[in-house]
């Protein structure tokens, strides 16, 4: 699978990790690292920001939702450098403030109609991605078959 530049370009991918760390408060750089792995994946997206869904743990959702993780790995390491990259943008535009191993939101990046569907999606399941990738990250890794 490609980490296509087209559907995952840096406003998207820097506004999903916004809205996330909004939810979160504050994650560290291997959890926001599992971020643009969930966003990219338009099924578990959709799940997520279905209005009835209410995550209870990782393990849960990946037992229930296990199709969803077949080629995680690969979305992983497709989106490092996405990630890296969103992150050095959202902290020159002052909206992340990278603390000891991780990064907080310094401020709001609003969300807007005109950004698209996509993005009002990756808004409402940005709470359930927070609670999906806060959890122990090495849990998460291994069970998700990340490869390092």
């Amino acid at each position: 699978m490609k980490f296509s530049s087209y559907y995952n370009n840096l406003g998207i991918n820097a506004f999903a990790i916004s809205s996330v760390l909004k939810e979160a408060r504050f994650l560290t750089v291997p959890k926001i690292s599992l971020i643009l792995p969930v966003v990219a994946h338009r099924q578990m997206l959709k799940t997520l920001a279905h209005g009835s869904f209410r995550f209870i743990s990782f393990e849960n959702y990946l037992i229930d939702n296990i199709e969803f993780f077949y080629n995680f790995n690969e979305r992983y390491l497709a989106s490092l450098g996405p990630t890296i990259n969103s992150l050095q943008f959202l902290h020159e535009i002052g909206v992340v403030q990278l603390k000891d191993d991780g990064a907080v939101i310094a401020s709001d990046l609003p969300f807007d109609a005109s950004m698209g569907k996509r993005a009002e999606r990756v808004r409402r399941a940005s709470a359930n991605i927070a609670a999906l990738v806060s959890g122990n990250a090495e849990v998460f890794y291994l069970n998700a078959r990340i490869v390092l």
